[in-house]
């Protein structure tokens, strides 16, 4: 009996050795795939769809445009419910180009985030076919890797120009 608290410390002592050491191979392990992601690629991915974005739809292109969002997708627009599904975004971009809109400006301010999930916060400008300005705005993306590429999962963009249930009634000069 006088040899069983030894062999207790002993089997007690491998126990916790094992337990941390891997507790250490975990933690390295993890470490390893955080150090793996390589942000600057992400960044210059996210630029490469947002150009290819911009170039689809000056093209008029809905389904080139829709094919930048993850297929559960979800686009949530100023005034109005959000827009669920890449077929549903790419029927809502369509419905946008068939009302005026030609020409779209993105500028990306920071983009950030992890080999999970990032976040592009930017700016943003519509346009006309003659090249006026029709809205101007912000907007956070979350991207997602779906087949092999980032694309768009989550796209919330607002207006910087208010309702027009804000804005001033025009009133006419008395006439004289």
């Amino acid at each position: 009996m006088k040899f069983l608290p030894v062999k207790t410390f002993l089997i007690g002592l491998c126990f916790t050795s094992l337990l941390f050491s891997c507790n250490e191979k975990d933690k390295l392990a993890i470490e390893k795939s955080a150090s793996a992601f390589d942000i600057k690629q992400g960044e210059a991915s996210i630029r490469q769809s947002n150009q290819n974005f911009m170039k689809a739809f000056k093209t008029q292109d809905s389904v080139a445009v829709s094919n930048n969002y993850t297929t559960d997708a979800k686009a949530m627009v100023t005034n109005m419910p959000a827009v669920e599904g890449r077929d549903n975004i790419k029927h809502f971009i369509s419905q946008a180009m068939n009302k005026g809109i030609r020409d779209f400006d993105l500028h990306t301010i920071k983009i950030w985030g992890d080999s999970s999930i990032l976040a592009e916060e930017g700016t943003y400008k519509f346009y006309d076919s003659l090249g006026k300005q029709l809205d101007k705005g912000k907007y956070i993306v979350l991207w997602k890797i779906e087949a092999g590429n980032w694309k768009m999962y989550r796209d919330i963009w607002t207006s910087d120009e208010p309702p027009a249930t804000l804005l001033p009634e025009k009133k006419l000069a008395p006439k004289k």
